[in-house]
């Protein structure tokens, strides 16, 4: 497997700047756990955004690839391993339980394995218009929350339910349980997405495997 040093790079410079951002360098006059939680809401927020926007966006700016499962397994999981280094050492300065934390993690990595599999479906694609709208469909699924909520409202509808929440919005209101045990509801919930990301990849290898076959053994011509 080639390492994509360039992902890597940008990947580090995005977390850096991220966590300068929404963080800073110096530390708070009173360093304490609620002065930090509001930063790395937003930090974590932020990677969020950087797993399910600007990668998908980056390599749907790039040439067609002969191999893009391949391609886009080799990027989740380089991604995977570098938010990891940082986002399980957050509970040095907060008071999430392992619970929780591992929560959030399940429910950001299922939707963007979600993302994955419909990156997985477009990077060998050469019709530039197929590649918009793959990108505006990733678009929309990371700005799911927020629609969600806005439809609600406009249509004086009850609160969507939590699964509408998508990667940015589910992360926020996830971490804003602060150490309390997260509840049945998150479990079922990131769970479903859990279910629904493995059934997105199962969808995206039947169709793979498919093709490959049409491919090999071509429908003879009636005429």
């Amino acid at each position: 497997m080639i390492l994509p040093r360039g992902l890597v790079i940008l990947v580090t410079l995005w977390i850096f700047a991220a966590w300068w951002i929404c963080i800073g360098i110096r530390p708070p006059i009173q360093p304490t756990i609620s002065s930090y939680l509001p930063g790395i809401r937003l930090f974590i927020a932020s990677l969020a955004i950087g797993m399910c926007v600007a990668w998908p966006m980056l390599r749907l700016s790039e040439r067609p690839t002969r191999a893009p499962i391949r391609q886009v397994l080799i990027d989740f999981v380089t991604i995977a391993v570098l938010l990891h280094m940082v986002i399980w050492p957050l509970r040095l300065a907060t008071n999430w339980s392992p619970q929780r934390l591992g929560m959030i993690d399940l429910s950001l990595f299922s939707w963007g394995v979600i993302i994955a599999g419909i990156l997985a479906k477009s990077l060998g694609n050469r019709s530039p218009f197929e590649r918009s709208i793959s990108m505006i469909v990733i678009v929309l699924i990371a700005l799911l929350g927020p629609l969600a909520q806005l439809v609600c409202t406009r249509m004086n509808w009850s609160e969507p339910p939590m699964w509408l929440d998508g990667p940015i919005m589910g992360v926020l209101r996830e971490t804003l349980g602060g150490g309390a045990t997260a509840n049945s509801l998150s479990w079922r919930t990131s769970l479903g997405i859990t279910m629904a990301a493995v059934a997105s990849w199962i969808v995206v290898w039947i169709m793979h495997l498919t093709g490959r076959r049409m491919l090999k053994y071509p429908s003879p011509n009636p005429n």
